[in-house]
């Protein structure tokens, strides 16, 4: 089977704490959007070990792979012996992006074996096992716009109505989810994303009241320190252009209205040569 695995941009994220366990309490609002992945999934119907191949060599195929956790995780927890399986890894997501690649990837793939195996754990039991590999992991299972609180397990179904496109700008460089974090607590002067205000303007489909009230406490927080965050969005702020950067980046994205993608497009194109310039869609 084929099962296409997309991924999420982040319209809103504030850190509200840091707890004993050394995780943060976030709320933010995440999205699903057009820009997928594809695995090609082979339940071989016999028992064995998961093999994985891809078409990006640099992925690791053995036990570090996200997918792979998974496959331990599930069999651990349910006590059944491991089936054989095959998956091709088509990605198509820029790793270290701030857009969930990977834990889409191990949360679809957590759905198809809990569906081989006749759903035999219920929604609590995958969202548990999913927050064990990934704190994005228990989005995927949903896959619908959310409120999403606590480490990333507190998820509230909310409306996207927004008619817009959404543009990505990839640098090449990636950013450290850690160092964010670890920045976060030398930041002053935090500013806050309004979540009800951005909740509103999604169900509203106002992109002003959504762009106007999106901010992001981890960009904030490496802006503290990462030379190539620091300049990169100076050279994105001299374009006039509101854009954003989704979850610990480094991409950030521009919520379009469709009139003015293609003139987006062509500056970007123009002024971003080594970047990624990804048009999508929310789903």
């Amino acid at each position: 089977m084929t099962i296409i695995s997309n991924a999420k941009i982040n319209l809103g994220l504030n850190i509200i704490e840091k707890l004993p366990n050394g995780y943060h309490s976030l709320d933010m609002i995440m999205v699903p959007i057009s820009l997928a992945d594809k695995m090609d999934i082979s339940f071989n119907k016999h028992k064995g070990d998961l093999k994985i191949t891809s078409n990006i060599e640099s992925i690791p195929t053995d036990e570090r792979n996200i997918l792979y956790k998974i496959y331990k995780k599930f069999y651990e927890v349910t006590k059944i012996e491991p089936e054989s399986i095959d998956i091709y890894l088509e990605k198509n997501i820029p790793h270290e992006a701030g857009l969930g690649g990977g834990s889409s990837n191990g949360g679809f793939f957590l759905k198809e074996l809990n569906k081989f195996h006749n759903f035999i754990l219920n929604e609590e039991e995958l969202i548990k096992v999913g927050k064990s590999i990934g704190a994005d992991i228990p989005f995927f299972l949903k896959n619908t716009p959310c409120r999403v609180k606590g480490i990333g397990e507190k998820l509230q179904n909310i409306k996207n109505n927004l008619d817009c496109d959404v543009i990505l700008i990839k640098p090449e460089f990636g950013v450290s989810t850690k160092e964010a974090y670890d920045m976060y607590s030398k930041l002053e002067n935090k500013k806050f994303a309004d979540i009800e205000k951005i909740i509103s303007g999604l169900e509203e489909n106002d992109l002003s009241k959504v762009s106007n009230n999106i901010e992001n406490m981890l960009e904030q927080s490496l802006l503290i320190s990462d030379e190539n965050i620091q300049s990169f969005r100076k050279k994105i702020e001299d374009l006039n252009i509101k854009f954003f950067m989704s979850g610990s980046g480094s991409c950030y994205f521009i919520l379009s209205d469709k009139k003015s993608t293609e003139s987006y497009l062509e500056i970007l194109k123009q002024m971003f040569k080594d970047c990624k310039i990804i048009k999508c869609n929310f789903i």
